[in-house]
């Protein structure tokens, strides 16, 4: 299955950005691409290495990356077939 992760916000390449998910293999799109099966919404706060994720399926997480990174990202996340 392919997993489809349309965000807008500061800290990606672009302000309007796709990201595309096939098993391990990811590929990232400039514009936002709405999945035609959508799985939910959310807000990701990305503070250096820790992420604070606010989302409409596992309400909230926090994680922890191995980048460092400044982010603040609204996303719709679906999938496709």
């Amino acid at each position: 299955m392919v997993e489809i992760f349309a965000e807008i916000g500061f800290g990606n390449e672009t302000f309007c950005s796709t990201e595309i998910e096939k098993g391990k293999l990811e590929h990232r799109i400039r514009g936002f691409v709405i999945p035609p099966k959508i799985r939910g919404v959310y807000l990701r706060f990305w503070i250096y290495d820790r992420v604070l994720v606010l989302s409409t399926r596992n309400m909230i997480s926090w994680q922890k990356k191995s980048k460092k990174r400044v982010k603040i990202l609204f996303g719709v996340e679906g999938a496709k077939g």
